[in-house]
């Protein structure tokens, strides 16, 4: 099972958790498979996140390129935070090493 976020959801996918509400009553049961309306429905529940079957460290056969894409597209609102782009600047070292050959030189934090 993993988590992926509302806006990666793809039609095919399978819920591995129910969804609820804020009671806590099932809106959509675990084991149904999305599709293109039922991604909508749950964007206009405004979740943050969902759970898929599926490995947790499957990158969804993206590539390097698209996932520093959406690695700065999750850090664009804090772009003036020195704290938060260190924390950009650590998890792209990681996907450097965990999904690339090449490997990145240590980047300095900014003084």
């Amino acid at each position: 099972m993993k988590r992926v976020v509302i806006e990666e959801l793809l039609p095919g996918m399978t819920l591995a958790k129910s969804v609820t509400n804020a009671t806590g009553l099932p809106i959509v049961a675990a084991g149904t498979m999305l599709d293109d309306s039922m991604i909508k429905r749950l964007q206009r529940l405004e979740l943050a996140s969902v759970y898929v079957e599926g490995d947790p460290e499957d990158s969804g056969g993206k590539t390097l390129t698209e996932l520093e894409a959406e690695l700065d597209s999750r850090f664009r609102l804090v772009a003036h935070d020195p704290i938060q782009q260190m924390i950009l600047r650590t998890l792209r070292n990681h996907l450097h090493a965990t999904h690339s050959t090449i490997h990145l030189p240590e980047t300095p934090a900014p003084e």
